[in-house]
């Protein structure tokens, strides 16, 4: 039978989960963003294609951010959660399955899972945290480099293999332009949008469930103790690198779009 954690382990569990909320929540700005910005680069495309390859080029850029400086950071937060309540024995059982699944299937059962819907108990908040780590693992590993792949060719990188950054040009380097590059057809373009709604999708539902979990674990603290963890969590949250644009344009979807 799960146990309740410590109020110290509780403390690094809620303010890990806080910063999380907070980081995927604004890779989920950007992601809306790019997905308006290459929508429209589909309705207008560019005049040349040396001007296509180069506004691509800035697009898979700045998806690159969102996973692999963005994401990969909020993900190590979740399993942070994860891992403190598996040693402290607060989880009922880890769900081995979903994690072995292929990607496509992983993507269609994280969407079918049943949940409690209204959470009360810690091991039921842990369960949130876990699915939100598949969640997020998946759109960092499969959805957002198979969106790079399709708009620059090649492989892109997965965290967390730096190394593999050699693997796809997504430099701004002006000698960049003298080697052969893929331009990416309008069949690309569609595909990238696709892996973009698929990832804007799951990306909502990742936040749905670590907001459940930060909801029931703040009931296990006083306001004081909540109010505190909130200001650490405004101070050290990392959110990332900024795309070249700011998510500052009017998104023309409904929330529901996404969810």
């Amino acid at each position: 039978m799960a146990r309740e954690l410590s109020k110290e382990n509780l403390e690094l569990v809620l303010m890990q989960a806080m910063m999380a909320a907070k980081n995927v929540r604004t890779q989920r700005d950007r992601l809306l963003e790019l997905h308006r910005r290459l929508e429209r680069h589909r309705a207008a495309p560019a005049p040349t294609p040396a001007d296509a390859e180069a506004r691509l080029g800035q697009i898979a850029s700045d998806v690159f951010k969102v996973y692999y400086l963005g994401l990969d950071p909020g993900a190590r937060m979740l399993s942070v959660c994860l891992d403190t309540a598996v040693k402290n024995r607060a989880v009922s059982a880890v769900n081995i399955a979903f994690a072995l699944l292929p990607d496509e299937q992983l993507y269609d059962a994280l969407l079918a899972q049943k949940l409690p819907a209204r959470p009360t108990t810690q091991p039921q908040a842990i369960a949130r945290v876990e699915s939100a780590i598949l969640a997020v693992k998946m759109l960092e590993e499969h959805h957002l480099p198979r969106c790079v792949e399709c708009l620059v060719g090649g492989q892109a990188p997965r965290p967390p293999s730096p190394e593999s950054l050699a693997k796809a040009d997504l430099s701004d380097d002006p000698d960049a332009t003298a080697k052969t590059r893929h331009v990416a057809s309008d069949g690309d373009v569609d595909k990238a949008l696709d892996y973009l709604c698929r990832a804007n999708r799951i990306t909502a539902l990742a936040i749905k469930h670590i907001d459940l979990a930060v909801a029931v674990l703040s009931r296990f603290l006083d306001r004081k103790e909540l109010a505190r963890l909130a200001k650490l969590t405004d101070r050290g949250a990392y959110l990332g690198v900024e795309i070249s644009q700011p998510t500052t344009s009017p998104d023309p979807s409904t929330p529901s779009t996404w969810d």
